[in-house]
């Protein structure tokens, strides 16, 4: 009992309920995803209808997740257009209605070869018709010493032969009709025409309502009012093909992630040749200043010079 009420809560809320908000963001499910049920966003649950009935569908892992009902009915009908999810469950409702209609078929012919069998007359085996022969020939003999009593007046005597002969026919019934033939059972069975459940005409009022009131009728009757709803939805609608809006989101995305990562590239590589150029005229510049430095120097070595030189031609003279 707890494992099936955990398993609802699971597919109803998923299986990320009891975790943290962080953990929950990271793991919630959207309504593309695979193990969600696409028939469930739609509006109608096959495999819950008739769990655990005689129209059970077997088992079923997809997820009936609430968040990612609630993003699909966000969307706006011309956007769920574009998803091939009404489609698919329209596809699956024909396949269910088709099957229980060749079931309600099969019911009918049951019924008429059942009604035809009880209008038929019974073969009688060896015996049987034996001694039908010889009650026949017995009621034809009473019946003439009857009417010959009658006609001279011996009312008693025509009685009780009357009597013989109401016997006889007794028995000739008897002979034709056996309480463990199913042929004389007065039910006469029906089927049902959204079911397909066999039901007898001798059904009460309380059984019947039981029955209309069950989860195989009231599960068909659904499949087909929402087969119905769902043909007027798509009459005159094409059935989309991929790529579905969120995979070409998510292509437009990469390739907007492409042309970003590009971009970077292509500003890396512009500063860091703008940084090289940087570089090369520091290092030019550098070296001017270097030269003019040797330069600045050599012209004071000479001024030193010269007046070095100076000096001592005065003191000579």
């Amino acid at each position: 009992m707890v494992d099936a009420q955990r398993e609802l809560l699971d597919q109803l809320m998923g299986k990320e309920r009891n975790a943290s908000l962080e953990e929950r963001e990271k793991m919630q499910r959207h309504f593309w995803d695979d193990d969600v049920c696409k028939h469930f966003l739609v509006g109608i649950t096959p495999h819950e209808l008739f769990k655990n009935t005689k129209s059970d569908l077997g088992e079923y892992d997809k997820l009936f997740d609430m968040r990612a009902k609630h993003e699909w009915d966000a969307l706006s009908q011309e956007d769920k257009d574009k998803y091939p999810y009404q489609w698919d469950t329209l596809d699956l409702l024909k396949k269910l209605i088709e099957e229980c209609d060749r079931k309600i078929q099969r019911g009918k012919e049951r019924c008429e070869a059942d009604e035809r069998l009880k209008n038929e007359p019974k073969k009688l085996n060896e015996d049987e018709a034996k001694r039908l022969g010889q009650i026949q020939e017995e009621i034809g003999k009473l019946g003439k010493e009857a009417e010959e009593a009658g006609e001279n007046g011996d009312i008693e005597k025509a009685k009780a032969l009357a009597t013989k002969v109401e016997g006889l026919k007794a028995e000739s019934e008897q002979i034709m009709k056996k309480p463990d033939d199913p042929r004389f059972n007065s039910r006469q069975l029906m089927v049902c025409e959204v079911s397909g459940v066999l039901m007898s005409t001798t059904d009460s009022e309380s059984r019947l309502k039981s029955l209309y009131s069950g989860k195989q009728y009231q599960g068909w009757k659904k499949v087909r009012d929402f087969h119905a709803e769902l043909s007027k939805l798509l009459e005159g609608k094409s059935r989309p093909r991929r790529p579905w809006p969120h995979e070409d989101r998510d292509r437009k995305g990469s390739r907007d992630r492409d042309r970003g990562r590009g971009e970077r590239s292509r500003r890396d590589r512009s500063r860091s040749r703008d940084r090289r150029r940087d570089r090369d005229d520091r290092r030019r510049r550098d070296r001017s200043r270097d030269r003019d430095r040797r330069r600045d120097r050599s012209r004071d070595r000479d001024r030193r010079r010269r007046r070095r030189d100076d000096s001592r031609d005065r003191r000579r003279y």
